[in-house]
């Protein structure tokens, strides 16, 4: 499927920020990827390791964050604590249940797989849009 950012219209609405992206799966990697990239964003990533995801997070500039749950064999609740303690707005992507995600997390946005460009985006707003609240 090629994208195409003129054909949405809240992708030209949207700011440009830093993005890091933590997904293991190539395909999913590449649909956020090429996504945030046609709305205008820089994406750090896709990173495949959580190991790699807190690199780029210490060597980066991250404005926001969008987090698989499920990374390999592990969780990014790593990653998601580290955002968390630098104040960087995150959301979760995930096939899992709602329930496997740990209770302080249950303010954060779930984009449940699978999920549309548009929700993408708006997602990626709002996390955004929390960013700016904290300035």
């Amino acid at each position: 499927m090629k994208l195409n950012a003129k054909s949405d219209p809240s992708a030209s609405q949207s700011v440009s920020a830093s993005i890091l992206v933590v997904e293991d799966d190539l395909l999913n990697g590449f649909l956020i990827e090429e996504t945030l990239h046609l709305a205008g964003h820089r994406v750090l990533g896709p990173a495949k390791t959580v190991p790699r995801a807190l690199a780029l997070l210490e060597s980066c500039q991250v404005d926001a964050a969008i987090l698989d749950l499920q990374i390999q064999d592990q969780t990014s609740l790593l990653v998601a604590r580290r955002l968390d303690d630098l104040g960087i707005p995150w959301a979760f992507t995930t096939g899992h249940s709602s329930a496997e995600i740990p209770a302080q997390f249950e303010h954060i946005p779930v984009l449940k797989k699978p999920f549309s460009i548009n929700n993408l985006l708006e997602l990626t707003s709002d996390a955004l849009g929390r960013r700016r609240g904290f300035s």
